[in-house]
């Protein structure tokens, strides 16, 4: 289910690496990129969320939280960072029969930072800063 404007809602940062660097998942939505995400649910805490909206909107269920369950927040939503090496796809919501996406795309860090939505896009050198200092 998408998020709504003030509703409590969880993400994931998904990050996978192609030869030796790591790109953003992005969903492309109307010429911008969204993260995997959505509202956190009744009988949800932000993580079962993050991983559920992650299933539903680019069918990975593989995530593996390398680097913790450390968040970012904006406004609402609650962002994880998680690497995974399955490839997404994207496929109708099981509650609207719709496609909330139109297609992905692996963004370079940099092309993540200037193509997500805005209130997103300071997630983006968060990822990237725990990743790195890392390596």
């Amino acid at each position: 289910m998408g998020s709504y404007k003030n509703d409590p809602g969880a993400g994931v940062v998904v990050v996978r690496k192609f030869d030796d660097e790591y790109k953003v998942l992005g969903l492309r939505l109307f010429g911008r990129y969204d993260l995997p995400k959505g509202k956190i649910e009744d009988d949800e805490d932000a993580i079962t969320a993050a991983i559920r909206e992650t299933e539903e909107e680019a069918s990975i269920s593989d995530l593996k939280f390398n680097w913790g369950f450390e968040t970012y927040q904006t406004g609402p939503i609650t962002i994880f960072l998680a690497e995974t090496c399955q490839d997404p796809k994207i496929i109708k919501n099981p509650e609207s029969g719709i496609f909330e996406h139109h297609g992905t795309k692996w963004l370079t860090w940099e092309e993540a930072e200037t193509s997500l939505y805005v209130y997103l896009r300071a997630s983006i050198p968060w990822a990237k800063s725990i990743i790195m200092n890392d390596q």
